[in-house]
């Protein structure tokens, strides 16, 4: 190594010595990735015709609350991050390039961010369907946007994420978490730096309480599934409920990690963050009859305000 470089590490060490964030970051990059291996599932090398995200579902939580009727398994993410999921599988796939049979409907802007040329079209929910007092896109919304996309483009398969149990908590409040407030605004000014207060920062500072925020993380997801289950039974075809990735509760996660993590850090590969959901549920395709029965059941549904 250079003198150049061992001058400038030495720098880089002494001004982050008390930054236990970079320190974690060091371990992760330089240390663990020798240990623990990306060896997760791409998704496209699945059998599906839609695939519905759930953001940073836990398998273990997903199987304990839910509702969902279907064949219930579960499958290893490709990335421990919502970026990390998205690049894995669809920039770093080793077959496909772009992906113009998939129509993505998303209350994540990181998917317009990393991936704006990539799918047939892209409905960015997290946009339009913004709810500022929730600050958060509401899964009404991804309910509402995705029916209007399958009409509109029935021939394609279609990726449905919603940005639940994802935080910010539906039902509980913190004060001070901004949610996807910041995200949101970054992606809008298209630059991909952004700084809201998430539960896990007052999490990992004692600022709030660790079985408070497990229960509202839970009650998240019990809410958002009754909206999955209203597009399952709308959707033809097959099905697939699944995450981008887990999270962590301040969980010291493998024998060979020293720290606490809280979240859901990038290039970490261990259980409760790459083991995700993979509920799968088959219908038969629509056809004559059974596509106008279908068609009239949404329009009725949307005459009713229900969606």
């Amino acid at each position: 190594m250079s003198m150049i470089k061992k001058t400038k590490r030495y720098k880089e060490i002494k001004k982050k010595w008390g930054d236990k964030k970079w320190w974690k970051g060091r371990y992760r990059h330089r240390i663990l990735v020798h240990i623990l291996h990306n060896n997760g599932t791409y998704v496209l090398d699945e059998k599906w015709d839609n695939l519905v995200i759930l953001d940073a579902c836990r398998y273990d939580i997903f199987k304990e609350v839910n509702i969902l009727e279907g064949k219930l398994e579960y499958r290893t993410s490709r990335g421990s991050s919502t970026e990390e999921f998205l690049i894995e599988n669809f920039r770093k796939h080793p077959r496909y390039s772009n992906f113009r049979d998939i129509v993505y409907i998303t209350a994540n802007p990181y998917v317009n961010l990393l991936l704006s040329d990539k799918f047939n079209k892209i409905y960015p929910i997290w946009d339009y369907g913004w709810d500022d007092s929730l600050n958060t896109v509401p899964p009404g919304s991804v309910v509402k946007e995705t029916l209007k996309a399958h009409k509109k483009h029935s021939d394609k398969r279609l990726i449905v994420h919603f940005m639940q149990p994802h935080s910010p908590f539906l039902g509980a409040k913190f004060a001070h978490v901004t949610g996807f407030r910041e995200h949101r605004n970054a992606a809008l000014k298209n630059r991909d730096q952004f700084g809201d207060s998430t539960v896990w920062n007052l999490l990992e500072k004692g600022e709030l309480d660790r079985q408070e925020v497990w229960l509202a993380y839970k009650e998240n997801l019990e809410i958002v599934l009754p909206y999955v289950k209203k597009l399952i039974v709308m959707l033809p075809g097959r099905t697939v409920v699944t995450s981008d990735h887990g999270n962590l509760f301040g969980e010291r996660p493998h024998i060979l990690y020293p720290f606490k993590e809280f979240g859901h850090p990038d290039g970490l590969y261990v259980r409760r963050l790459v083991l995700v959901p993979w509920l799968i549920v088959d219908r038969k395709k629509e056809k004559g009859t059974e596509k106008r029965k279908i068609r009239s059941k949404i329009d009725k549904l949307k005459n009713s305000g229900k969606i």
